[in-house]
């Protein structure tokens, strides 16, 4: 390094710099800068149960509904065996009233209400207001995993 003489008034010695050559380097370190806003993440979508709105359930809380309208007006839910209920709902009541619809409605010979899958409805009284309406599902056995169970 060379020390070149002061010119007049200069507060810095006139260094020369030394001669650069081109050398291979890493790329700068990211420095971490301000976060951008970012759009939230989407939610997830809520599990589906496999057995939510189809026909079967929709049909088995259609009964469920007939039956609290059926309590509402007499005091109470009607009590028995699926035959003995059906003919409580389809107008075998002191007001002649119906609360089961003759569309689509399915009985098999023992005048019994049938579910989606053409097995007999299980109901259970828990209470003089509450009825269970159990059906079997789509293996038409009922106690098992697939039942449909509605109040």
């Amino acid at each position: 390094m060379t020390v070149a003489t002061k010119p007049p008034g200069a507060l810095v010695p006139n260094v020369s710099a030394p001669e650069l050559k081109p050398t291979k380097s890493a790329p700068p370190a990211s420095v971490p800068g301000p976060q951008k806003a970012s759009s939230p993440a989407p939610r997830p979508n809520p599990p589906v149960h496999p057995l939510q709105d189809t026909p079967a359930r929709l049909e088995a809380e259609a009964v469920a509904l007939n039956l609290r309208h059926f309590g509402q007006r007499f005091g109470g839910n009607p009590v028995g065996t699926n035959a003995e209920i059906v003919n409580e709902l389809n107008g075998g009541n002191p007001k002649r009233a119906r609360y089961l619809p003759q569309e689509n409605l399915r009985l098999n010979e023992k005048g019994e209400l049938l579910d989606f899958y053409g097995t007999p409805y299980f109901f259970h009284q828990n209470s003089s207001t509450e009825t269970e309406v159990r059906s079997a599902g789509a293996d038409r056995q009922l106690w098992t995993a697939d039942d449909i169970i509605v109040k």
